[in-house]
């Protein structure tokens, strides 16, 4: 088993290819053959949440009998991590080696070397992380962003030499031509306007983000709440109390902590102060006034998908008059296109919440027919459990990796027998190279059926019991066990809106639900045209 790992910072981008050779040489000197490999790309060493937990899995299948490594601090540099997954390797009577680092881990000084090789790796990992923070301190001190790169509403010039005039040019940033569309952005939001608003009006106006894309509304009012466009950069207290950052997380410490500074920033500002002031005012009232739908509540949020462009379909309320002209509000009335909402990027759909629970529920007893039908037919069970698709991934691979172990304990043997003299040397090839292509042939079986989901195991079957309950107590039962439930069993719910095909027939408005085990339908396309 062997284990390969890419740092996420530039100096320790350490190629695939260089550790996979060195592994490779050091199984060859040392008569080892390598069963798997498993890689963790650009992936920090600090992390918990590695492939390392699938290589120590191997490991107490017997499946492998150690793990390989470039070096030891491929392994990890966390020594909270690194203790943890050594003590569970050797529980499991499992080794680790270093291809380029000669320590015998069987002896007390090899123990030792090895520990002292986890010392200076998680040294290194504390020495990259104050060489960042002291980036980071003179960045701020300068004026910049903390991580520099591209900002809406301006041109980002890097630092660079020009070599002709022998002058080193800062780092800086220009307004560009969408500078008054920002400042009038701020200016609209600062009179009242929502940013639901806004954002529409920037997919409609075929405004793009940074990246290229069509902003959402999540990112733009990001954008704006950070105070950039106002000639502000906005950082997080180092000597704030707030916990330490998740390692397992891509949030920084200062994302998951509402203490912030603003210092001035280099940048010329595009949003005159008392606008900047207004709109900050007017952000904290929405932040404060409370949404009646900040928790969806209904068994198909999370699973409505547009028939047109793919994307979610988030719950909208409508509205009607009633007697006397009284407005009656309708929340979670419909579902509709969640990119419609924000940019206008999709055409989008509408589609009433009850008219596609009624077309779920049409489904369900469909489904449930169905596979009440085909376990008639068959004329007598066998009475063996089919049990669920994890359990029979989980079942099929088990039985994979103990035909492994079995297979190196016959290699094991046939190099013993030959030892001693009791077989002769031709018999010893034609069994080896018997056995090492039954080797390779269920290690690519394992590797294949590693890929494989529980989605691409299920079977009508194993939701039956969630079919009958649902359908019997559709009702009665609470709105969040729904959700929890249909999310077991279904890709999502399709709508799709009325349209004409391409021989002109008229194609009425209609909810499609997919269960795990069917193909994602066909989309209409983002557009009308399309």
């Amino acid at each position: 088993m062997a284990y390969v790992r890419v740092s996420t910072y530039y100096e320790e981008k350490i190629s695939p290819d260089i550790q996979r050779s060195a592994i490779k040489a050091w199984a060859d000197r040392n008569n080892a053959e390598i069963t798997e490999w498993i890689y963790d790309l650009d992936v920090s060493g600090r992390k918990m949440k590695r492939q390392i937990r699938t290589a120590l899995k191997f490991v107490e299948d017997r499946a492998a009998r150690g793990i390989a490594v470039w070096r030891y601090s491929r392994f990890g540099r966390s020594r909270h991590a690194n203790a943890v997954y050594l003590s569970q390797l050797e529980t499991v009577g499992g080794r680790l080696v270093s291809a380029t680092e000669a320590a015998d881990t069987r002896t007390a000084f090899g123990r030792l070397q090895m520990g002292m090789a986890f010392k200076f790796a998680e040294y290194e990992s504390d020495r990259i992380g104050e060489q960042w923070a002291e980036t980071r301190e003179h960045r701020r001190t300068a004026g910049l962003p903390a991580t520099g790169g591209k900002r809406w509403g301006y041109i980002w010039h890097r630092r660079h030499l020009d070599e002709d005039a022998g002058v080193i040019h800062r780092e800086r940033y220009e307004p560009d031509d969408i500078s008054r569309t920002v400042t009038s952005l701020h200016e609209r939001v600062a009179e009242g306007e929502s940013m639901g608003s806004i954002t529409q009006w920037c997919g409609v106006n075929g405004y793009l983000g940074t990246r290229g894309k069509p902003w959402l509304q999540s990112g733009l009012t990001r954008y704006m709440d950070s105070g950039w466009a106002a000639g502000w950069i906005r950082y997080h207290p180092d000597d704030c109390d707030c916990p330490p950052k998740d390692p397992d997380s891509n949030r920084s410490r200062g994302m998951n902590c509402p203490n912030r500074i603003w210092v001035p920033g280099a940048h010329e500002p595009i949003v005159p102060e008392d606008v900047w002031e207004s709109y900050k005012e007017k952000r904290e009232q929405a932040r404060n006034t409370p949404s009646g739908n900040r928790k969806p509540a209904y068994a198909l949020s999370g699973l409505m998908r547009c028939g047109r462009c793919g994307g979610t379909a988030s719950a909208a309320g409508g509205a009607t008059y009633g007697a006397g002209k009284v407005l009656i509000k309708k929340p979670g009335y419909m579902f509709r296109c969640s990119k419609m909402k924000d940019n206008r990027t999709c055409d989008g759909v509408y589609v009433l919440r009850s008219l596609a629970e009624d077309a779920l529920l049409k489904r369900l007893a469909e489904w449930s027919a169905a596979i009440e039908a085909e376990a008639a037919t068959i004329p007598q069970q066998t009475g063996e459990e089919v049990g669920a698709p994890r359990d029979r991934l989980n079942a099929a691979r088990k039985k994979l990796r103990e035909q492994l172990t079995e297979i190196a304990q016959l290699l094991d043997r046939q190099t013993d027998l030959l030892t001693r003299g009791v077989i002769p040397e031709d018999s010893y090839t034609r069994e080896r190279k018997r056995l090492t292509q039954e080797q390779t042939d269920v290690t690519a079986e394992l590797a294949e059926l590693e890929k494989r989901t529980e989605e691409d195991e299920a079977q009508p079957a194993d939701y039956q019991p969630i079919m009958r309950g649902l359908l019997d107590r559709w009702e009665i039962t609470p709105v969040e066990t729904r959700r929890s439930l249909l999310r077991t069993m279904l890709r999502g719910v399709w709508a799709y809106p009325k349209y004409t095909a391409p021989d002109g027939t008229e194609v009425p408005a209609r909810v499609v639900p997919v269960a795990v085990w069917e193909v994602e339908p066909r989309l209409l396309g983002p557009r009308a045209n399309a």
